[in-house]
């Protein structure tokens, strides 16, 4: 059994835990069939992940006296590995890793945004095909509706949404109806142009005089053309949906840590307050994100020269 006093349940030579029953096996005092009048017990709320404590504690009580043990992480790593923890971007006022916490951001924004993108774009491209291919009355009453909803503020309906229907659904989701409520007018515009353009042409014609459905037309034979464009706009969606989110998170607008635990807006927003003294904390997930925007850009146009040579090295 170990000795040192950081250590709490014995381990291994090798550091791993012994287990007992399923369970560490203690080096501290416990009960007794002899020994009744003496228990002791772990603190469940020192595991709380929203309350980052840097111990992990242990009490222990007796008729005579009592004592708490309290075991520190570091120390427990020095031990665990045989070496001092090393942070590449240092540390947060309460002692976390900004590495680590701007990968875990970094891949809840690439989840949010990739799947408002894709929600964006099956709306989208249903509402717009419809549009253009119908056109007339059909495209003039659609755009209107579209009119409407594009001259809605985001941000009041971001907050809007946060004070009232994210008491129902919870923050994140009432974040993704906010951005897509508005965010397939874009794609749905892209797309009706796109249709405008194919839907007269010969190969299109041909399949209607050989007696192809509208359905079968539409996604087909002109979607199928128009597919190059329509990519590479809901590509270039995922930057804008990063941006907006970081931009409200760092507003505090939506607080996202409880549910995905940090944000690149969060950090941006903690290191916001602590620039004075500790200015790599907001100088890190700045220099992040400026790469991060600029990596997608540079991503959205080589699709773009991809599909449509034509236009390669132009800029939008």
């Amino acid at each position: 059994k170990q000795t040192n006093a950081n250590i709490w349940y014995e381990v291994t030579k090798k550091g791993a835990p012994k287990l007992k029953n399923g369970e560490v096996n203690p080096i501290y005092r416990t009960t007794t069939a002899s020994d009744t009048s003496y228990h002791s017990l772990r603190i469940a709320a020192d595991n709380d992940p929203e309350k980052p404590l840097a111990y992990a504690r242990v009490t222990g009580t007796s008729e005579s006296k009592s004592y708490v043990v309290r075991v520190d992480k570091y120390n427990y790593f020095q031990y665990r590995y045989g070496f001092e923890p090393a942070f590449v971007f240092g540390t947060n006022a309460t002692g976390q890793d900004i590495f680590t916490r701007l990968a875990a951001g970094a891949r809840f924004s690439f989840l949010l945004a990739i799947s408002i993108s894709l929600i964006n774009l099956v709306i989208g491209t249903f509402y717009g095909a419809m549009q253009g291919y119908y056109g007339g009355w059909v495209d003039l009453t659609m755009d209107r509706i579209a009119d409407v909803l594009s001259g809605v503020p985001f941000m009041v309906v971001t907050t809007l949404f946060q004070l009232h229907l994210a008491k129902t659904v919870g923050p994140v989701w009432s974040l993704i109806f906010a951005f897509i409520l508005t965010g397939w007018i874009g794609m749905a515009a892209l797309t009706r142009k796109q249709f405008y353009r194919f839907k007269g042409q010969e190969f299109v014609m041909a399949a209607r005089t050989l007696g192809a459905s509208d359905f079968r037309l539409m996604f087909k034979h002109i979607f199928p053309n128009a597919i190059g464009t329509i990519i590479t706009s809901c590509a270039l969606v995922i930057p804008s949906v990063i941006r907006s989110e970081t931009t409200i998170s760092y507003l505090g607008i939506v607080d996202l840590s409880a549910f995905a635990g940090t944000t690149i807006g969060t950090l941006l927003s903690q290191g916001n307050s602590a620039v004075t003294s500790a200015p790599h904390t907001l100088l890190w997930p700045s220099i992040f994100l400026s790469l991060l925007m600029i990596s997608f850009n540079l991503f959205g146009n080589g699709l773009r020269d991809a599909f449509n040579p034509t236009t390669r090295g132009e800029d939008d």
